[in-house]
């Protein structure tokens, strides 16, 4: 089982509707290829973590890359594991769409800004804590509208 983490420039500017879009789209061809993981998406970057046997993870890669709704690709990791932590996951989505004026400068100061977003960390486990950041801040329930 591997693990592969990239990041990238979204050609345009992107809202959630767009994302949920690709995730629609992907989830099915994912689940074929045994494929798992998530996407995290903001204004104008990407971040995907994908897990499954090398074969299909690096052959969806390859797809990924050439995609022209991307560009700066960056591969951050391409890992053996032993165990996929997104195993529940054809492909989530995560959004920082969604995040409150609060929740979003408590990420920027954990993670980093850039261009005014929440930056998206280059190694590994500061990627798998801002995935494991945003779940929870997205399970919260919205205590100022009860």
């Amino acid at each position: 089982m591997y693990r592969l983490i990239y990041k990238s420039e979204s050609a345009n500017t992107l809202d959630w509707e767009q994302v949920r879009n690709i995730l629609l789209h992907s989830e099915k061809n994912n689940e074929d290829l045994g494929i798992t993981g998530t996407l995290l998406a903001s204004e104008h970057h990407f971040l995907q973590v994908i897990e499954g046997k090398f074969e299909q993870v690096n052959k969806l890669f390859m797809t990924i890359v050439q995609d022209k709704r991307h560009h700066n690709i960056q591969l951050i990791s391409f890992d053996l594991i032993d165990s996929r932590l997104f195993a529940g996951w054809g492909m989530k989505g995560l959004g920082l769409f969604d995040v409150n004026a609060d929740q979003a400068a408590q990420l920027k100061q954990k993670y980093g800004e850039q261009s005014g977003e929440v930056k998206f960390p280059l190694e590994s486990w500061q990627i798998l804590s801002l995935i494991n950041d945003l779940d929870m801040m997205q399970a919260l329930p919205d205590w100022k509208n009860q």
